[in-house]
């Protein structure tokens, strides 16, 4: 399974199952098939257990994936949190309760709500009974949630004691994830942007990792405004990640939509704002203000300035009633940069923190002002950061 070989280990998961009939051959079977986007199939697996029949540590080691093959690949979160707090309320040791609560917290996470991840994730880590299993879901839930609610002092520290658990997988594009949106928003684009192609490099070309970690270069790139090179490698990462059920593949989509309304591509981006807007649900509801942005972007490329700003302004709003404050930070700088003339007050509200914060309220100033002086001045302020694209919009401004 490290190797991303997933046909291989669903072959030998059969073969284990087949002539042992094992609890472990039928988890490492499920997991193949899960990685493949084919959550029915594991789920099948998965039910033919008798889970009465389970002691502690068996019922944990079924009950984790089961969860999370109903929450993302079958699209069923409702019933995934409702069977791991059905879970919770029978095993007796508090380590088994850590890990259960951290996977809760994850869930929640994606459900669309940080501030009561956080919660949940702080207990996990503070628990001196938590395992590493269960420190490595906290601590990679709190580091993305962290930063999109704009408090990066601690996502590094999350971040890494994410990895020294042991346990990445998957988990360590949560915690780069919000790495790299912190880096972003403190204007340190080159070290977001290793930072994610790194993941690529180490990522089998064949395992979802791959995609996963495209998508997170893909998003650095629309903040530097090349969505041309993002879009290169958004289009491989969204149909890669599709057919997989997690959170990742509707944020592939809204990511693609968004880049290709800034090239300019009317058609394709209202083409794949369908897609965003079809595969987009609970599991995915801490993606919702991005949902807002690609509506903006795919807006503006058919020249609808209103709706434009409206969506972005959509995407802020969005953002704050999940207390996702860095998100709504650069919802509203897009904002700005599709004419909206009333934002300054909105990123003024904000306590986020970061370098781009004072440059996005000068600009939001210089524009409302029709200051040509001022938005020359915050041009050359993000050139300096490497965001060109806000750069080459507030030049636009000042010479329209």
């Amino acid at each position: 399974m490290a190797r991303g070989d997933l046909v291989a280990a669903e072959e030998w998961g059969r073969a284990a199952l087949h002539g042992e009939g094992s609890l472990a051959a039928r988890l490492i079977l499920a997991q193949a098939l899960a990685w493949q986007g084919r959550g029915r199939d594991a789920d099948a697996v998965l039910s033919d257990v008798d889970e009465k029949a389970l002691g502690e540590a068996d019922l944990m080691a079924w009950a984790l994936p089961r969860a999370a093959n109903q929450f993302w690949m079958l699209d069923q979160p409702e019933r995934a949190t409702a069977f791991l707090h059905g879970v919770r309320g029978r095993v007796a040791s508090a380590g088994a309760g850590a890990t259960l609560d951290a996977l809760l917290g994850t869930f929640t996470m994606n459900a669309g709500s940080p501030q009561r991840a956080i919660r949940l994730a702080r207990d996990v880590l503070d628990s001196p009974t938590a395992d590493r299993q269960a420190v490595g879901w906290a601590a990679s839930a709190a580091a993305l949630c962290n930063a999109r609610m704009g408090t990066f002092a601690e996502v590094d520290a999350l971040a890494e004691r994410a990895i020294a658990a042991g346990h990445p997988g998957l988990l360590r594009f949560t915690s780069a994830f919000g790495q790299t949106t912190a880096l972003v928003m403190s204007g340190e684009l080159d070290r977001a942007q290793d930072l994610a192609q790194d993941l690529v490099d180490d990522s089998p070309p064949s395992h979802p990792s791959h995609a996963i970690g495209r998508l997170l270069v893909a998003d650095v790139l629309v903040a530097r405004g090349d969505p041309a090179a993002a879009v290169a490698l958004l289009e491989s990462a969204a149909a890669a990640l599709a057919p997989t059920g997690y959170s990742w593949g509707p944020l592939a989509w809204m990511s693609l939509a968004q880049a290709l309304g800034q090239l300019g591509r009317t058609a394709d981006a209202g083409h794949v704002l369908a897609k965003a807007e079809a595969r987009h649900g609970l599991k995915s509801m801490l993606f919702a203000p991005e949902l807002s942005m690609a509506r903006a972007w795919t807006a503006a490329a058919r020249r609808d300035g209103p709706a434009a700003v409206d969506a972005a302004r959509e995407a802020a709003r969005a953002a704050e009633r999940g207390g996702q404050s860095a998100v709504a930070l650069r919802a509203l700088l897009d904002a700005v940069r599709l004419g909206d003339t009333r934002a300054g007050d909105a990123i003024a509200r904000l306590t986020v923190d970061c370098a781009v914060h004072p440059m996005a309220l000068a600009y939001a100033r210089a524009l409302t002002a029709s200051d040509r002086d001022a938005l020359e001045a915050t041009a050359t302020d993000f050139d300096a950061i490497g965001m060109r694209g806000v750069a080459a919009d507030a030049r636009r401004q000042a010479r329209s």
